[in-house]
């Protein structure tokens, strides 16, 4: 199937963006740019210190927070938290073992940047099939690929191909993202696609990771959701 026609049928997400006041857009003007790039949706994903709770999001902007843990004791404290406040709960990796803890925890939807200061890349064999098991995803940002330069790009492009090769191994979810901290680092789709073809993945692997894998995440934090499959409707039918 033809990029255009995989594009026609989709609903695409980008469950990393943070608006004001951790970033400089407001989640409305995010949303706004968003959708004139393609986007069905976006998650205002803040990390913690940012994160407010009560404001109110226009419809299509999902709350989201990105916990930030020292250690997996605080890492669990921090889910214990946030995780019925939002519909996305990441967890900011880099850490091996807070990466690791991340994904032995179903409640996680999104481990973000696993390999920041990793020099063995973030994930290995095991993260990569816990992720797969806990069906938490594995977060591709566009953010360090597009700004970085030099050898820094490079090393960042590198450490994505070798986690993706994981991902794919071990059927591991993982999303695509912006990382945006104003409306002008959103990408349309279709950029996203090519930037993502620079790590490995195909066009299909792209449209995946900024469609079928956000909207499971989704999905499992609507009412009515209880697991993989199955889900509780509301019986409209009078009397």
């Amino acid at each position: 199937m033809k990029l255009a026609s995989q594009m026609d049928n989709a609903l695409f997400y980008d469950l990393s963006t943070h608006p004001y006041p951790e970033g400089s857009s407001s989640p409305s003007r995010m949303l706004l740019a968003a959708k004139q790039l393609g986007y069905a949706g976006i998650c205002a994903s803040s990390h913690q210190e940012f994160f407010r709770g009560q404001e109110k999001l226009p419809g299509g902007v999902f709350r989201g927070v990105e916990i930030m843990a020292a250690n997996a004791n605080e890492l669990r404290k921090g889910i214990d938290r946030f995780r019925g406040r939002v519909a996305v709960l990441a967890v900011h990796g880099g850490d091996e073992a807070i990466n690791r803890a991340a994904c032995e925890d179903g409640r996680v939807d999104v481990l973000a940047h696993p390999q920041e200061g990793s020099k063995a890349g973030g994930i290995n064999h095991i993260i990569a099939r816990l992720a797969a098991d806990h069906r938490v995803a594995i977060e591709f940002s566009l953010f360090p690929v597009i700004r970085n330069r030099g050898g820094s790009r490079v090393r960042a492009l590198s450490a994505y191909r070798a986690t993706f090769a994981l991902v794919r191994k071990y059927a591991a979810p993982y999303v695509i993202t912006s990382g945006a901290m104003s409306s002008y680092d959103l990408r349309d789709v279709r950029s996203a696609v090519a930037i993502a073809r620079l790590f490995g993945m195909n066009e299909s692997d792209a449209l995946r990771g900024l469609s079928e894998h956000p909207a499971g995440i989704l999905r499992r934090s609507s009412p009515g959701y209880v697991t993989e499959g199955v889900e509780v409707v509301e019986d409209t039918r009078s009397g």
